[in-house]
């Protein structure tokens, strides 16, 4: 995504939660890290403002809940519907639906790949991917354990990075942005840094959500 259309996608989700939220008037570093999870999902647009309303229109419907959404974490689970249904739309036939057995296959080729080529510099992962495809073999997927397997290569991949290649991040998002607070720019780093070297390594995600 380029950086001006990244900016408008950060900027219109921001925009058009906060004016249903109303005050306060700022996303929080957690909201804003949603964001960019989907905008790594690639879920576009008009389909996150669709799970967006949803969330406040259900939340609206609930009258022993009074209370607002108050944060954009809540309509999360809206927002990954919304984006199934519109990939199930896409498809256009309910036989070339994307089911959990398609993931899962697809799943289990991008890890076969992944440990048939892995990279000298990302090898301390093959052993987390071996237990990601011994797991993804089984015939009941345990979602929850992929999650966790996921933020465990995210870690590695963070733990292990050169200083060079932490360098070249943190000079790209100073020029890009700036951070009222060290703990928005640690994880905006974070992330940038993880999508840098997902694509470099060419590392895949084991999470069912991302197929």
């Amino acid at each position: 995504m380029k950086n001006e259309n990244r900016s408008q996608y950060f900027q219109s989700i921001a925009r058009h939660f906060l004016k249903l939220r109303g005050s306060p008037f700022f996303l929080s570093s957690k909201e804003l890290h949603i964001i960019e999870t989907w905008e790594k999902m690639k879920i576009p647009l008009q389909v996150v403002l669709e799970g967006v309303d949803r969330a406040f229109e259900k939340n609206s419907l609930k009258r022993a809940r009074k209370g607002k959404i108050l944060s954009l974490v809540f309509c999360n689970l809206q927002v990954l519907r919304a984006f199934e249904q519109f990939r199930d739309r896409r498809v256009g036939s309910k036989n070339n639906e994307v089911g959990q057995e398609k993931k899962r296959e697809k799943a289990i080729a991008e890890v076969k790949r992944f440990l048939e080529n892995t990279p000298l510099e990302v090898d301390y992962l093959r052993e987390v991917f071996v237990l990601v495809l011994r797991r993804l073999s089984c015939r009941n997927i345990n979602e929850e354990e992929l999650e966790q397997r996921e933020r465990e290569i995210e870690e590695l991949l963070f733990e292990k990075a050169s200083d060079i290649e932490k360098d070249e991040i943190r000079r790209e998002i100073l020029a890009e942005y700036e951070f009222a607070e060290k703990e928005e720019f640690q994880r905006v780093f974070k992330l940038r840094l993880l999508k840098h070297l997902r694509e470099m390594y060419k590392i895949p995600y084991v999470s069912l959500y991302y197929y």
